[in-house]
């Protein structure tokens, strides 16, 4: 009875540490099989993420220069005071603003298929007509820095991020542009010399 006692216990013990090896081996492949979910997932949102922060500057199929050239057949003779690159409606479009003697024009000019809108003519005020808004405000455009050139600089000035709107303007007689920067959290305002490429002014936006 003893013997046969001994032996039932020894088989009894074998048998349960049978289970527990098992059900450790299935703990074991449940966590491996999170893991390699939580990795394929996290490996698919870092590549949405890429795409989308790529698409920014690729979807710009029209040019500075060719958006510049569009906005002066449409009004010859006048002077261009800005120029504004952003999203409106999910889609890339160029804002630009040129007066002559008596009047402020604006178009918006579509960056993928360069389709030009008249937006608005305006009645300069009096102290800004003859040529006073024109000396003031006009930009240098000779030899600009293009867009992927100045969203290079801006964001090797901020350390990292992805550039996803851009102004040309003008301050104190200097063409600059003002590339904003998309960093984690924070959106930075880069200020570059628009024909030396140097780095005037950067802030954290509010």
């Amino acid at each position: 009875m003893n013997k046969k006692l001994i032996i039932g216990t020894v088989c009894l013990g074998f048998i349960l540490a049978g289970c527990t090896s098992n059900n450790k081996s299935l703990e074991n492949n449940e966590k491996s099989q999170v893991s390699s979910e939580k990795l394929d997932q996290s490996t698919t949102n870092d590549s949405n993420t890429k795409v989308t922060e790529s698409a920014k500057l690729s979807e710009i199929k029209v040019t500075v220069d060719e958006a510049i050239k569009a906005y002066e057949e449409a009004y010859p003779n006048t002077t261009i005071t800005s120029l504004d690159l952003d999203t409106s409606f999910g889609s890339y479009y160029y804002e630009i603003q040129g007066v002559d003697d008596t009047t402020e024009y604006e178009v918006k000019i579509n960056a993928t298929d360069k389709k030009l809108t008249k937006e608005r003519e305006e009645t300069l005020d009096r102290e800004d007509q003859n040529g006073v808004e024109k000396e003031n405000e006009a930009l240098d455009l000779k030899k600009l820095k293009s867009l992927e050139e100045v969203s290079k600089i801006a964001q090797e000035s901020v350390g990292q991020g992805e550039a996803f709107e851009w102004s040309l303007d003008r301050e104190l007689s200097i063409t600059y542009w003002e590339v904003k920067v998309r960093s984690g959290n924070d959106e930075v305002s880069v200020k570059i010399n628009a024909q030396t490429g140097e780095v005037v002014e950067k802030e954290i936006d509010d």
